[in-house]
């Protein structure tokens, strides 16, 4: 009798041995050979995701998986999304991944002095994101890198864009000095995005601000090819005589002020431009060839730094 107790217990240890073995043996197991993109849909059942694992040359029995299932904290409760699966990934490590969604994280990125029918395109191009797209307005998001997960709203990212942006306009306009001629936040973001799209350098951008600042005290035309350029979308290579002296909206050879809205998503360099005002006697300037500009206080001076650009033009 007693023979056969140690017997049976001799079998029971083993046995328990040899599933403890098992367990730990396929919870360890490295089981992916190399970096493995796999997409899980919402509904995807864990059938179906073992299927998607062995089109990827990941191979798990049913039996393991439920199994190995049960060794986790909580219930496994698999996400959807994007995943990159590391070389040498366990099944154990495979399940933690689905369970805690540590998806493929995408970026999507507002290039400064784009307009809205740049981002309007890059939008829709853009595979990742879903839901359809608003009316976009000119120069109220923010230029700069944004991370999302597959799947991710439009309008959601838009609403980011955008509250970024108030942040850095109310910096601004917080900062602004006291004799400032700009009257509120919006004339602050189209002088701006005027600003983008005239320079490229902050120092060259906070020279044209000065110009344009200027301009304004005196109720003289900002005379601003970029704006006519953006009114009638067209390359401002290609303005005209005959455009400079349409009564477009955009015209600011043509109106006084400013135009009727942004012109495009102006960045950092084009707002804090206007954060401390830079004080010169400017209200001039003309491309000098190199991506900078020449400044003169006078219009005969200016009418100089014009035959300079001509003749850097010619040598082109």
């Amino acid at each position: 009798m007693k023979l056969k107790l140690s017997f049976c217990l001799i079998i029971i240890f083993a046995s328990i041995f040899l599933s403890y073995s098992y367990f730990d043996k396929v919870k360890n197991k490295k089981i992916v050979f190399e970096d493995t993109y796999l997409f899980l849909k919402k509904n995807d059942n864990q059938k179906v995701i073992l299927k998607k694992l062995r089109a990827k040359n990941i191979h798990i029995q049913y039996f393991d998986w439920r199994m190995i299932s049960f060794s986790h904290q909580d219930k496994l409760l698999i996400k959807a999304g994007e995943y990159l699966i590391p070389k040498d990934f366990s099944l154990f490590e495979i399940q933690n991944m689905f369970q805690t969604g540590k998806t493929i994280t995408r970026n999507f990125t507002l290039i400064e002095g784009s307009s809205a029918i740049d981002l309007r395109i890059k939008l829709l191009s853009n595979k990742y994101l879903s839901g359809e797209i608003p009316t976009l307005m000119e120069g109220i998001y923010k230029p700069d890198t944004y991370h999302f997960k597959y799947g991710y709203s439009r309008v959601k990212l838009l609403n980011r864009m955008k509250k970024a942006q108030d942040i850095s306009i109310n910096k601004v306009w917080k900062n602004k000095p006291k004799d400032f001629i700009l009257r509120d936040k919006r004339e602050l973001l189209i002088l701006a995005s005027i600003i983008q799209r005239e320079a490229k350098s902050f120092e060259d951008s906070k020279l044209v601000a000065s110009v344009f600042i200027n301009r304004l005290r005196k109720k003289m035309k900002l005379q601003s090819d970029v704006t006519l350029a953006f009114g009638l979308n067209i390359n401002g290579k290609y303005i005209t005589k005959k455009m400079l002296k349409s009564s477009h909206p955009f015209n600011t050879y043509f109106h006084t002020g400013l135009p009727p809205t942004p012109i495009s998503y102006p960045g950092k360099n084009a707002l804090n431009a206007l954060k401390n005002i830079k004080n010169t006697n400017y209200f001039y300037f003309v491309a000098d060839g190199k991506g900078g500009h020449r400044f003169s206080e006078t219009y005969d001076l200016h009418k100089q730094n014009i035959n300079l650009w001509k003749k850097s033009k010619m040598r082109d």
